[in-house]
């Protein structure tokens, strides 16, 4: 087969490739991976503005449904540059192409992004009383829940219905389900009883409206139903009515059976169908005399379900770390941690620096509890002019976020390792205080983190916590709820541990792993022994002359006060 030449034959090629199976499909999926790698902005100069972006979105979309992700963020990416060129000056495009791209960017896991192009859908739809106004803010309201921001999502859904006043029809009944969905899933994070009771009669109804619609077989039809019974399931198992639940566990596992045999097992509807089945599973399972084999399938089932997911949509993706967190809870209820596996999720070369703060900074954001951090002296995280994660930490703290800092005290004994010539190398032993601070390590950035935090706490108070430990530190540690990220150091001379990419490797790993609670368990045995900040200063002249005492005795093994003979000889 020759290579596509224009976006038509790229869209006939790939409406073609979801029907087809067997051999044809690799060779037409590499087509259509060769064409988007081609595809430019320039390609589209002169084409119709408004068929050009929906012709593009409706390709991402194909393109997404037939496994090809990365081609459709591409795609997706060019149709918004695109757009924002072509409307230089003036709007070109309706609300409803935004409103499109915006949910393709939440269906790939870029949930920030497409909240910021469903925004501007809604911009759009507003000035122009469009009648898609309240899909979007029902969609608005869903990527919200996805991102753990539940007020906002409460707070478009609530404009959804209102909205649905003016424009509801039964010819789209998806805003009317993406809404009462919306509703019931905030209910149950809240617990809120009551309000349970009433969002699962109204999400009955638009299910069942649907399906009349859609169809038993479409995949939100399928991931509707799946919800409503898994929902039903937790009301029966929370009155204890064993019947109604167990009848309701049997009917979400034929859901979960008819999702993986039209859908595949790795679509993520079925995934989440799937999810709800184990967590369901589980939870039965305290109800019955087979307690241990029952939850220990739901276990294995979930273990499944979080590599398929992987797999199928990317470790990153919402949907694989909201199943990632349900597995890590799921197996600390029937292992203990010292039985958890040693899993790492990934491991980050010197070549893979970029992805690895990426990847850092979208732990970050998505934190909503609290942020720990071992380092040797925190540059990243507080100096703004080092262009890392001091953003993504004053959002984390704008959202409430607690961060809890441990950092080396700069008198520790790795202070023989600041710079000196030769006349102070042989100088008397009781200058390694002033050699330190006189260090590039001391001035350029223990100073300045220290600054910037006394700054941060004014501003966010207990938010915030420095503390300071005289123990060096073998390597940096970031863990959020979910993950964790360590870096071990290479070099024990301050000067070359901070401001620098990475020279070696880190491991990122997930709360269902062993590593989270040992790295845990490490913390907060540094967290105890560190010093606050007060109390590093109302003793630092001790700790200073703690130096000296371990200099000095240095000094003495060495018979000539040569601290660098002393060290390379150690060494």
């Amino acid at each position: 087969m020759n290579a596509l030449e224009t976006l038509n034959d790229a869209i006939e090629l790939a409406e073609g490739c979801l029907l087809e199976s067997g051999e044809s499909r690799p060779t037409g999926d590499d087509l259509l991976v060769r064409f988007v790698a081609c595809l430019r902005h320039r390609d589209l100069v002169g084409e119709p503005h408004q068929a050009i972006a929906q012709r593009l979105a409706h390709f991402a979309k194909l393109l997404s449904a037939l496994g090809l992700k990365q081609g459709s963020l591409t795609t997706v990416d060019l149709t918004l540059r695109h757009m924002e060129i072509s409307e230089a000056d003036q709007e070109i495009y309706p609300a409803a192409v935004w409103n499109d791209l915006g949910m393709l960017l939440a269906e790939h896991g870029d949930l920030e992004r497409a909240r910021l192009v469903l925004s501007c859908a809604l911009n759009r739809a507003r000035r122009s009383a469009a009648p898609e106004l309240a899909r979007i803010l029902s969609n608005l309201s869903a990527v919200s829940l996805r991102a753990d921001d539940l007020e906002d999502a409460r707070i478009w859904a609530e404009q959804s219905v209102r909205a649905m006043g003016k424009y509801w029809s039964v010819d789209n009944p998806e805003a009317r389900l993406t809404t009462d969905w919306v509703l019931l899933d905030i209910a149950r994070l809240q617990q809120d009883v009551p309000a349970i009771g009433r969002a699962l009669d109204d999400f009955s109804k638009s299910a069942d409206q649907f399906v009349r619609v859609k169809g038993s077989d479409h995949p939100r039809a399928l991931a509707a139903l799946s919800a409503l019974t898994a929902a039903k399931f937790e009301m029966s198992a929370a009155s204890d009515d064993i019947d109604i639940s167990e009848q309701a566990l049997g009917d979400l596992e034929t859901i979960s059976l008819n999702a993986s045999a039209i859908l595949g097992s790795g679509h993520r509807q079925t995934i989440i169908t799937q999810a709800s089945l184990a967590e369901a599973e589980f939870t039965a399972a305290g109800q019955g005399p087979t307690f241990d084999a029952r939850r220990k399938r739901a276990v294995a089932l979930l273990e499944t379900v979080a590599d398929n997911s992987a797999l199928t949509l990317g470790r990153d993706h919402p949907q694989t770390l909201e199943v990632r967190r349900t597995l890590a809870r799921l197996r600390a209820a029937v292992s203990p941690a010292q039985e958890l596996p040693y899993l790492i999720d990934q491991v980050y070369r010197p070549q893979q620096n970029t992805e690895r703060n990426e990847a850092k900074k979208a732990a970050l954001t998505r934190e909503r509890s609290i942020i720990r951090l071992i380092a040797h002296a925190g540059a990243s995280y507080f100096l703004s002019h080092v262009d890392l994660f001091y953003p993504a930490i004053i959002r984390a703290l704008e959202r409430h976020i607690h961060f809890h800092v441990v950092l080396s005290s700069p008198w520790n004994s790795l202070a023989v390792f600041s710079k000196r010539d030769a006349t102070t190398e042989k100088a008397n032993v009781q200058n390694i205080v002033d050699l330190v601070e006189d260090s590039q390590y001391y001035l350029e950035t223990f100073l300045p983190v220290i600054q910037s935090y006394l700054r941060l706490q004014a501003r966010y108070g207990d938010l915030i916590e420095l503390r300071l430990t005289p123990m060096d530190i073998s390597g940096s540690t970031l863990l959020t709820t979910d993950m964790g990220f360590f870096e071990p150091f290479m070099t024990a001379n301050p000067d070359l541990r901070t401001r620098r990419g990475l020279s070696a490797f880190e491991i990122r790993f997930s709360q269902s792993s062993r590593y989270y609670d040992d790295s845990v368990a490490a913390f907060n045995t540094q967290w105890k022994l560190a010093s606050t900040w007060m109390e590093f200063g109302a003793h630092e002249e001790q700790y200073k002359q703690n130096l000296r005492d371990v200099v000095s005795e240095l000094s003495d093994d060495t018979d000539g006060g040569n601290i660098g003979a002393a060290i390379n000889n150690r060494a």
